[in-house]
């Protein structure tokens, strides 16, 4: 037994820990995108903080909600699917199916039925407001309440203007919660902790962020607080009891549409943004998910995974040959080798991603910090033109001053590796808070300063100087068919381009077409996937 498998029942050393022994209730909100089902890793993280100190947990999780009206009630995976970038799956397989319920209504019964000391929200960008309005329709109860994840991180000033907010976390949650808890619990002044403002007698209370912790001082992540039926996860056509490892936090690298970058800056004086998660913790959590969720697919939470060491490569392949469960992870095209995939091969690797993002090399040094050469790329990519692995390449378009001809660029890339990638996927860009084009597109007047960004799969958001929003709407939906049919079918594509009657039905008439010709179901089985 490792040294760190226990770590859930004395978070590695937190002695001065108050156990609350369940006499203190948190009720967590993970305010998440409709049918967006892998476990979060954020309120995962906390869940697992909070049971170490015996608090009562419960959890209201909004994935099975439908979204918003100007959504459609669509998923983000229902439009992949639409626009061929995935595989569709049958969630009435695992039996799930979307609330019909109002969220609101529901949110507020759980409030009053489980009377919670504190409530504890995570959202991103795209889903804050729903978390703000989930605490407007309690706000007469008046419990306290945090506000946390990403977007709390990089605009906490933002978040508490909203005067619905009582508290927001501005770094990482795990230690501050639980003090936080601590403190509540015991009726101490809380308006002293590092990572927490506080708002009091309408003024807010700002502490400064604290020291950066290593990743060893984690607990297990905790997925029990959640339906079981969300393990479920589709992957290539298949809906997987799928698991997230998180291996480590931080990248190396500097895209300028990432927050990453943004994270290394905001916490520079704090410590090391960038840190791995000690082997033994992993492989600990490895077969504690087998044992008690009965996890059959792992995805390795990695900015860039095979950016590594390469002893500490070597180590995670020596080890997982024992386990040989089906798994996933994201990387560059700069850090794939043959030697590299040939052993990820032995070990039951299914799937890699990687990001293309922008096929014109000027641009994509430019702009998004990405100097990788198309020729590399293209050579990292056929790497996979015979192996049973699977290569998804992530592309976006729509970038500020991005015009026709380089989304072509970036289609044209994409056609030259097309012998060894499974998926080409297509995001549309958005603005999100904290990363350098966020700034760039404000200072550009692309982007109103206090606007949130939207879900990248769905709108256009930015002004264009030479593009509309129906020309990027009309190129994402037939991104695909660019890429894989031969280019005399190109002039029929471009009519599939548009929103027009005419344009609808040769886009069905193409997507049928291109369903026939390049969906592959025999391609959706990995290996290994079985516990070894």
């Amino acid at each position: 037994m490792s040294k760190y498998a226990h770590r859930e029942k004395n978070m590695n050393g937190r002695t001065n820990t108050t156990q609350i022994n369940g006499e203190f209730k948190v009720l967590l909100v993970y305010a998440n995108s409709f049918m967006d089902t892998l476990f979060p890793v954020s309120i995962s993280s906390i869940a697992g903080a909070m049971k170490v100190i015996g608090a009562e947990v419960e959890l209201f999780d909004t994935t099975f909600y439908p979204d918003e009206p100007e959504y459609k009630k669509t998923s983000s995976d229902d439009k992949k699917s639409e626009n061929l970038q995935v595989l569709p799956v049958n969630y009435d397989d695992v039996g799930i199916e979307p609330k019909t319920t109002d969220v609101f209504d529901d949110f507020r019964k759980q409030v009053i039925e489980f009377k919670p000391d504190l409530i504890g929200i995570s959202a991103v960008e795209p889903t804050f407001l729903l978390g703000i309005r989930l605490l407007e329709c309690v706000k007469d109860l008046g419990i306290p309440n945090i506000v946390g994840g990403v977007h709390a991180i990089f605009s906490p000033d933002d978040v508490m203007e909203y005067d619905v907010v009582d508290m927001v976390c501005i770094g990482e949650g795990e230690a501050c919660i639980v003090e936080l808890c601590e403190k509540m619990h015991s009726e101490r002044n809380y308006t002293d902790i590092q990572n927490i403002w506080v708002r009091k007698n309408g003024a807010v209370i700002k502490t400064e962020k604290s020291a950066i912790e290593s990743l060893d001082k984690n607990p297990y992540l905790d997925f029990t607080i959640f339906d079981p039926k969300r393990i479920y996860r589709p992957m290539s056509g298949k809906l997987w009891r799928m698991v997230p490892i998180e291996f480590s936090r931080g990248c190396i690298y500097k895209c300028t549409y990432c927050s990453a970058p943004g994270f290394l800056e905001n916490f520079k004086e704090q410590g090391e943004w960038l840190r791995n998660k000690p082997m033994d913790m992993i492989f600990d959590e490895i077969r504690y998910y087998i044992k008690e969720l009965n996890a059959e697919y792992f995805y390795f939470v990695s900015e860039t995974f095979l950016a590594i060491p390469k002893a500490r490569l070597d180590e995670f392949l020596d080890r997982y040959e024992e386990i040989k469960l089906p798994f996933w992870f994201n990387t560059r095209a700069e850090t794939i080798k043959e030697c590299t995939v040939r052993r990820l091969e032995d070990v039951g690797c299914h799937r890699i991603s990687i990001g293309l993002e922008c096929g014109n090399e000027e641009y994509r040094k430019t702009m998004l910090q990405r100097p990788v050469s198309n020729s590399k790329t293209i050579e990292a990519c056929l790497l996979f033109k015979d192996s049973p692995i699977q290569l998804s390449a992530n592309n976006i378009i729509g970038y500020p001053e991005e015009t026709r001809e380089l989304i072509f660029d970036t289609i044209e890339l994409n056609r030259q590796v097309a012998e060894g990638v499974e998926a080409h996927s297509c995001s549309i860009f958005q603005p999100y808070r904290g990363t350098w084009l966020h700034k760039y597109c404000v200072e550009k007047g692309y982007w109103p300063k206090d606007k949130l960004a939207l879900d990248l799969n769905f709108d256009p958001a930015i002004t264009y100087p030479k593009l509309t929003h129906e020309e990027i709407k009309g190129l994402h939906r037939t991104f695909p068919f660019y890429i894989k049919f031969p280019k005399r079918c190109w002039s029929e594509i471009e009519r599939a381009e548009k929103f027009t009657e005419e344009g609808e039905l040769v886009f069905r008439e193409l997507q049928k077409k291109y369903k026939e010709e390049f969906f592959d179901p025999v391609k959706t089985e990995p290996r290994f996937q079985q516990f070894g």
